[in-house]
Order: C-alpha cells, then structure tokens, then sequence
C-alpha cells in the first residue's frame, strides 16, 4: 500500500510587515518516485476556503528548496517583504501521479505593523480661561487593538479623553488621545509622557512632553495676543502701501 503523509510546521506564524516568511510543508512517502508535485493555497484569515486560492511561485512568493526532488520531502514556502495582504490560512498539497494526494493541515500567518512613534501637539491657549490641550498621535500599525495612555511623575493628571481610531486616505491605522489641563490647573512646569503600547512591540513606545511658563517671560495666551496685533498692523501697513501706490498712479493719469 502506498502512503503518503504530509505536516506543516510551524502551525502559526507571526511576522512584521516588511520581514519574510518561511511557512514549513513537509512529507513522507513510502516509494522513493519523484513523480509528483506540490501545490500552495492561501484561504482567508478565519479559514473560509470558498475564497481560497492557487500560489503562483513567482515574485515574492518561492520554494525554499526550487531543485528539491520530490521525495526528499521538503517544499517550504517562502515570501519575501511580507505585506499585510499576505495574512491568511496556507494550505500545501501534495500530489503523487497516478497514485493519491495530500493536504497538510494548514499553517496561519499573521502580520502586524509597528505604529510609529508617537508625537505630542500642543494647542495654544489664546485667553487667560482657555484650556491647554495636549493631543499625542501615532500612527501605521495594525491590528487597530492599541492602547495610548498619559503619565506624569510629578502632578495628578486629569482623566484624558477618549482613543480615537481611524483610518487614513492610504490605508493605514491612526489613533489620537487627548490630555486636557485647565487653565487652572496652577502648575509652572508641566512633564508629561505619552505612551503606546501594541501587541507588534516588544516595549511600549513612548515621546515626552514639558512646558515651563516661566521661560516665556509673558503667558502664552498674552503672547499670541500680541502676534495677532503684530499681524493685524502689517495687514494695515500693506492696504495703506497699495492705496497710496494707487493715488499717485490716478494723479498722474
């Protein structure tokens, strides 16, 4: 009788976009023929295999070993620069001519991205009862389960806003929280830290933030007070410039 048996190692594969992978498909027969050939199949990620589909061995996609003889039993896939379309179920079949065929038992392969690190803005206090307001932003990671929380060794910070989640024009995920400090809040040095964490790190991501009033010599909203009149004053400047340009040209004529 002739036998044929095929595994798949490892069962689950976890990769970064951008890395490779190498999705293990071995066999073994009891006759020493060459005649035969194996084939690759991606399913969905929850395994539907109405939508399964062919490998084409081209491009990113490969054979670890291209020159090995069938019966010697190893038929690895790999992909190169992973992307996060490549996740899904990886099915390798067997096919030995004109005896029978085996599917392995299929191999998952998930891939994450990294969410960049993130960055702190601030919005200007323009009035003295106007609230300061901290927004930290990351963004380009994947799955969308994320967590951004706000810290200080120093002051107790109110509770922050809400995670917002979203996807931007190219694709990608985007999450924003907010730390809102009222302008009562009494402090002259402020510290604070954002941090991210997500299941593609190995550590928590972070960026901090410090603001001293003193250092600016007048309050911040003061100041961008006296920006806009600065603003206003040369908006002033410039109309006068182009009305009288224009009052000589018209006295000339």
């Amino acid at each position: 009788m002739f036998d044929l048996k095929v595994f798949q190692s490892p069962p689950s594969l976890v990769v970064t976009q951008g890395q490779h992978a190498k999705l293990g498909c071995f066999f073994s027969v009891e006759s020493n023929s060459s005649k035969g050939g194996v084939s690759w199949y991606k399913a969905q990620p929850n395994g539907n295999m109405s939508t399964s589909h062919t490998i084409i061995l081209k491009n990113r996609f490969s054979l670890a070993h291209p020159k090995t003889i069938l019966y010697e039993g190893d038929w690895s896939l790999v992909i190169s620069n992973v992307t996060l379309e490549d996740a899904g179920i990886y099915f390798c079949k067997v096919h030995m001519w004109g005896k029978l065929e085996e599917q392995g038992p299929g191999a998952s392969l998930v891939v994450y991205n990294h969410p960049s690190v993130p960055e702190i803005y601030l919005k200007v206090a323009t009035k003295p009862q106007e609230d300061m307001v901290l927004t930290c932003r990351t963004s380009g990671y994947y799955p969308a389960e994320i967590a951004v929380s706000w810290h200080s060794n120093d002051v107790d910070l109110p509770d922050p806003g809400s995670l917002e989640i979203w996807k931007s024009e190219q694709g990608d995920l985007q999450a924003t929280r907010q730390l809102v400090l009222p302008s009562n809040f009494g402090v002259e040095l402020l510290s604070v830290t954002c941090i991210v964490q997500h299941i593609s790190l190995t550590a928590p991501s972070y960026a901090n933030y410090s603001h001293n009033i003193s250092e600016f010599g007048i309050l911040k909203y003061q100041l961008v007070e006296y920006l806009n009149i600065l603003k206003i004053a040369l908006i002033l400047a410039l109309t006068i410039s182009i009305l009288l340009t224009v009052q000589k040209r018209c006295r000339k004529k």
